[in-house]
């Protein structure tokens, strides 16, 4: 239960935080949910989507704690409050097809691809020093990376467009 709540703790923080002003208050129900979901752990049903679950929870007490704060002159109501949820569900569920996608899409690319992209975005050298050590300039390096690019988002496309992208 923690590993599925630490995995999905900034997408069930930011479902939150759709849905409230303060970014106190925000914690604050993040925190109150963390714990409900501690609570009710042995509710949960492991062939269903952990996020899904936590946000049903997370739902509940967003709509407590705007109850409770009813006496402030800002204040979504329950309407706004559900619509704003569903959008948040849905992007998450859209962020989850694009990285599955992306993940896909990058396996399929040649390892020395994968591995200039690796380095380029995940490391921490700079775009002359990973060209240097490519035997190749800057420039050169640079139009590669445009072309991946391309490529992926072109990938990332077609397998959301086919229902590849599956969350």
């Amino acid at each position: 239960m923690v590993a599925l709540l630490v995995r999905h703790r900034h997408s069930l923080y930011a479902f939150i935080a759709k849905q409230l002003v303060n970014p106190a208050d925000v914690e604050d129900v993040f925190q109150k949910t963390s714990m409900v979901i501690w609570k009710k752990k042995d509710l949960f049903d492991s062939d269903s989507s952990f996020f899904h679950w936590a946000c049903g929870i997370a739902f509940n007490e967003v709509r407590n704690f705007l109850t409770v704060q009813r006496r402030n002159k800002l204040h979504f109501d329950v309407e706004l409050v559900e619509l704003l949820a569903e959008e948040a569900a849905e992007e998450n569920e859209i962020s989850e097809s694009r990285l599955t996608a992306l993940r896909d899409c990058m396996a399929d690319l040649p390892s020395r691809q994968q591995q200039i992209l690796r380095r380029c975005y995940l490391g921490n050298d700079s775009i002359t020093d990973i060209a240097k050590g490519l035997g190749r300039e800057r420039t050169a390096l640079y139009k590669q990376l445009a072309r991946l690019k391309q490529k992926l988002q072109q990938c990332i496309r077609l397998r959301l467009a086919s229902g590849g992208g599956h969350v």
